[in-house]
């Protein structure tokens, strides 16, 4: 189904099926539900900023080009992306102008804890028992720690590499590791311990 938005005065086309496709937002829901909507020669009228919304209808069409960083442009995409309860988009554009988290902290993502590696436009680079990922930044992140029964990689000082091992104990920063194989109990700083 063809949709015409009038956005501040200026004509966008696109389709029910475009609005709809990155879930419930006001845009899905004012072309879905009856609603008090202006029209505007059988134009939905929209009362925001022309410029900003070729961004958000970029975004729903599925593009993840954004605007540079901490230019005006991102920051009124950010309002334009509250406005519309775009949560995943604001939830990016969060993450890129302040990431939550930095290289060396430790995460949980849908119960699995991983390791912050670096931070980029997209997410995280993570790591999980020696093999690297890519964590959107629209994912549900949160902060964690290393515990007792936790399978890590840490710092085997003897063979001057990073082992697979179970958290034995914690006192602090210091972490008892039990290596596999033959290879003994350790204390690792924390530093020294990812997933």
């Amino acid at each position: 189904m063809i949709v015409k938005l009038n956005v501040g005065g200026q004509v966008f086309v696109t389709t029910k099926e475009t609005l709809t496709a990155r879930g419930m937002n006001m845009l899905a829901v004012m072309i879905e539900h009856p609603n008090p909507a202006q029209l505007i020669d059988g134009h939905f009228f929209i009362d925001r900023d022309p410029r900003t919304f070729r961004w958000v209808l970029n975004y729903l069409r599925g593009s993840r080009v954004l605007p540079p960083k901490n230019t005006a442009d991102m920051f009124l995409l950010k309002e334009e992306a509250v406005y519309f309860a775009l949560d995943e988009l604001s939830t990016r554009i969060q993450h890129i102008v302040c990431p939550s988290f930095t290289k060396g902290d430790h995460v949980l993502v849908r119960g699995s804890k991983f390791t912050i590696m670096a931070v980029d436009r997209t997410g995280y680079k993570v790591t999980r028992l020696g093999k690297y990922f890519q964590i959107s930044s629209g994912e549900n992140v949160e902060t964690t720690g290393v515990e007792v029964g936790d399978v890590v990689m840490a710092w085997h000082k003897p063979s001057n590499k990073r082992k697979p091992g179970i958290c034995m104990s914690t006192r602090g920063k210091i972490k008892l590791i039990q290596f596999n194989g033959d290879s003994g109990q350790e204390e690792c700083a924390d530093s020294g311990v990812r997933f």
